[in-house]
């Protein structure tokens, strides 16, 4: 079977070529999936076509959240059938052959809903990943979480915390992210230059800060000042992934985490279990069901958050994209259909 796929050859270079794909002696718990869509992962995919991500080696294929259909599966797979439409996070490629139950997150075949649209559908996979900061979040309605970043990741956690019944406020000094914010719903948005945004929150709030100051860029000074715009007694949550190397004197920052009594926490979404278990609620699986139905009854805007759906001659142009002009691209989908 003929597929076409994305590769990294080496660092800051991308091909897109065709392959037979083999098909044939497909082991128990081994599916052939042909994509409908796929997300690239602007923070995780960037990082390795830089080489800043560790231990990164090439060539490698890249990829992210899919949505396809089982056209061929091993006989060990019985909770899919032929014909299934699913969710997993598999290669940028035409058709794959994914191995499902694979023991980590990333490892399994999750059912997509029929009535979401599969560009909206590929796009579970980042709004699950912008779910773990609500889930590990100590929220009560009313308070205030203000989140530093309103990039994809961002412009979908404050969607969220604001579905919690949280007061958002949105931290950027991108004007086009702000705007697009705005449109999202978000109540509260700052136009705010980096230095000058915990003094932002405070203004906002009286002088007490936001109840929870989350980083969703994933840079280390951006934690610094989550850390000095969180109220007392406040949670500072890391949702983004920190990549760039940062000098800085910690002690003022470690002395404002212990004199003001706050709470980080990490939210990567591996701390969550692949599927569900026994007295084991917030899974990916749970995660990925609620996106669904987040996104079905409107609940969460993804389709504004999709700045480019492209086809797969368009990809390598789009990584330039996401790259280099972050303005302008902020989430892309592969049509492979």
């Amino acid at each position: 079977m003929e597929s076409t796929y994305v590769i990294f050859p080496r660092v800051n270079e991308v091909k897109v070529e065709r392959e037979d794909l083999d098909t044939s002696a497909l082991k128990p718990m081994e599916a052939i999936i042909r994509n409908e869509t796929s997300i690239i992962s602007t923070g995780t995919e960037s990082a390795r076509l830089t080489g800043q991500e560790a231990n990164q080696t090439f060539p490698t294929r890249p990829g992210y959240g899919c949505i396809g259909r089982i056209v061929e599966k091993g006989a060990g797979i019985t909770d899919f059938k032929i014909g299934d439409r699913v969710f997993y996070a598999g290669k940028h490629a035409s058709v794959n052959r994914f191995t499902h139950r694979q023991d980590h997150q990333w490892g399994w075949l999750y059912p997509a809903r029929e009535d979401v649209d599969p560009v909206d559908g590929s796009m579970v996979c980042m709004a699950a990943i912008a779910m773990t900061a609500p889930i590990v979040t100590e929220l009560d309605p009313g308070d205030t979480v203000a989140v530093f970043g309103l990039g994809l990741v961002g412009a979908l956690a404050a969607q969220l915390y604001k579905i919690q019944g949280a007061r958002v406020i949105g931290l950027d000094p991108v004007r086009s992210r702000c705007d697009l914010a705005r449109r999202l719903g978000i109540p509260h948005v700052l136009e705010v230059p980096s230095e000058k945004q915990a003094e932002a929150v405070k203004e906002l709030t009286g002088g007490t800060g936001a109840h929870v100051a989350v980083d969703a860029v994933g840079h280390s000074k951006v934690i610094e000042t989550c850390v000095a715009a969180a109220a007392r007694l406040g949670q500072v949550i890391l949702l983004g992934t920190p990549r760039a190397p940062v000098e800085m004197n910690v002690s003022p920052l470690l002395r404002a985490i212990h004199t003001n009594g706050l709470v980080v926490r990490g939210a990567h979404m591996w701390r969550m279990e692949h599927n569900d278990l026994k007295m084991v609620k917030k899974t990916v699986a749970w995660t990925t069901r609620l996106m669904f139905e987040y996104i079905a009854d409107g609940r969460l805007n993804v389709r504004n958050l999709v700045s480019h759906t492209i086809r797969p001659e368009d990809v390598p142009s789009a990584y330039e994209g996401l790259i280099h002009r972050k303005n302008e691209y902020t989430a892309v989908v592969i049509d492979w259909r």
